[in-house]
């Protein structure tokens, strides 16, 4: 009777210690409730309140829960020694597990608390909605830098897809900016192009599924831009300068190509010549196909042609390149024309619709 009369004293000592006690720093108010008393264990659950005490503002919450275990050597409980067991947890995720034990969270996942006032709330409620799009990235942006746990919520939200897509879009047009920037200053070369190129290979399609981590795939040539396709094959980009006066020329009564394009086909003939011959080498070393590979040579700009429109430019493309099979030569408007071209695409695409079956007639 007496050492169940001590363990009851030092347990309403402890409760006693823990509700007040000396508090933290900037901790305001404390609320604790004993989960259980005995006989082979004392667990205590406390909530622990920080912020202002003048005004009541919670800044923090600290849910801890404690386990002591029997003492080894007589009645009673350690209380005196460090917990055996301890958890806890704070700020949303103190909310999470409260909606937890009261059957709020139907699905497994990782959960964060949004308050009805938060500009975050409204932003998740309009990408849910499906009313969200790429023009409000300003206004969705503004309301995740007021947010601080913003990226966590929408990380594990189906609806994040809408703004990880817009953000993507606005990166991607970024680089089209700066191609352009790039492109309308004469003096630009073509380090600071392949610069820019590097981290933007996606322009020249979706049929290309990763860059190649190395560029010096044959002992004598440095590719610029070496892409994987889909099948696993390479395929070669080669940039020159956008400032060619003579990009295309006239001759006798028609337009062809000027020297400058017949130099860089014919670098990229050589190049495609040595990964055709080292082909079992890099594909045993890197894992590259590169037999029959082919190229495009990006070079030239109709703004910089002399005497030369767009579209005489385009057609005389269009016919050196029929006479070509494993090259093919654009320029940076050509580029940036198809990069900004499949951004729109892919902003407007319609959904697709429901195929209307003809009604059945009557059987003959």
């Amino acid at each position: 009777m007496v050492a169940q009369r001590d363990t009851q004293s030092v347990a309403a000592a402890l409760e006693l210690r823990i509700t007040s006690g000396p508090l933290p720093t900037g901790c305001f108010d404390i609320q604790t409730v004993v989960v259980k008393k005995g006989p082979q264990a004392y667990k205590t659950a406390t909530l622990w309140l920080f912020g202002n005490q003048t005004t009541g503002e919670i800044k923090r919450r600290e849910l801890r829960v404690q386990s002591w275990a029997v003492k080894s050597d007589g009645p009673g409980f350690a209380f005196d020694e460090k917990p055996e067991n301890t958890w806890y947890c704070e700020q949303n995720e103190v909310a999470a597990f409260a909606a937890f034990l009261n059957g709020q969270l139907e699905e497994a996942g990782v959960y964060h608390r949004i308050s009805n006032d938060s500009p975050l709330a409204s932003v998740v409620e309009k990408v849910q909605a499906g009313e969200a799009d790429a023009s409000q990235l300003v206004q969705i942006a503004q309301a995740l830098a007021d947010a601080p746990n913003s990226a966590e919520v929408l990380a594990h939200h189906e609806a994040s897809r809408v703004l990880l897509d817009g953000i993507q879009t606005a990166r991607q047009r970024d680089v089209i900016a700066r191609l352009k920037a790039a492109v309308s200053d004469p003096s630009t070369g073509e380090n600071v192009l392949q610069g820019i190129l590097a981290d933007g290979w996606w322009m020249f399609g979706g049929r290309f599924i990763a860059k190649a981590s190395r560029r010096s795939l044959t002992v004598l040539d440095q590719l610029d831009i070496p892409l994987i396709r889909a099948d696993g094959a390479l395929h070669v980009v080669e940039l020159k300068t956008a400032n060619i006066g003579d990009l295309v020329i006239k001759y006798r009564n028609h337009h062809v190509v000027g020297p400058q394009v017949n130099e860089a086909v014919g670098q990229v003939a050589n190049y495609l010549r040595e990964l055709d011959e080292h082909r079992h080498v890099i594909k045993g070393a890197l894992g590259i196909e590169c037999r029959r590979a082919f190229a495009t040579v990006v070079i030239g700009h109709p703004q910089y042609a002399e005497k030369v429109d767009a579209k005489d430019i385009a057609e005389t493309l269009r016919t050196y390149n029929a006479h070509l099979s494993r090259i093919e030569v654009i320029t940076y408007a050509d580029l940036i024309q198809g990069a900004e071209s499949a951004l729109t695409l892919g902003a407007e695409a319609p959904e697709p619709e429901e195929p209307q079956l003809e009604p059945e007639g009557p059987p003959f």
